[in-house]
């Protein structure tokens, strides 16, 4: 397999460096850039799973009480069930949340694998609220 950095061909003329970076500089930037899309990626496809004002408030529902049932995220966002699912729907396919069924009810919890940095901005509000 390719590394992304080994796709990077050398730019046969820069128009801009400034004085304190050469060239060399600038193209090795822009390999460990490279280096770095798939994380990137992840990261942007994940906080624009968050943009959403309601996925945030579930978010921090789930952090707060490590799990509840779509009835119940409901009740307290003042949404149908089915409007709620949608959004759970949307974090479980982004691996954000996971579900577990317990008969009739399906329960919903953050993935024990989430970056904790993606929520630190807003678990901070949170956090600076209660003080």
């Amino acid at each position: 397999m390719v590394s992304a950095a080994a796709t990077i061909v050398k730019a046969p003329h820069l128009d801009c460096v400034s004085p304190d970076r050469t060239s060399e500089d600038l193209l090795a930037l822009r390999t460990r850039l490279a280096d770095q899309a798939r994380r990137l990626r992840t990261a942007s496809d994940h906080y624009a799973l968050l943009a959403g004002e309601t996925r945030l408030k579930i978010m921090v529902l789930l952090d707060e009480t490590s799990e509840l049932c779509v009835c119940d995220l409901a009740t307290i966002l003042e949404m149908t069930p089915a409007a709620v699912s949608q959004h759970l729907s949307r974090l479980r396919s982004g691996n954000l949340v996971r579900s577990r069924r317990d008969g009739m009810t399906i329960y919903y919890r953050l993935v024990d694998t989430m970056d904790g940095a993606l929520l630190a901005p807003v678990l901070g509000m949170r956090r600076a609220d209660k003080e």
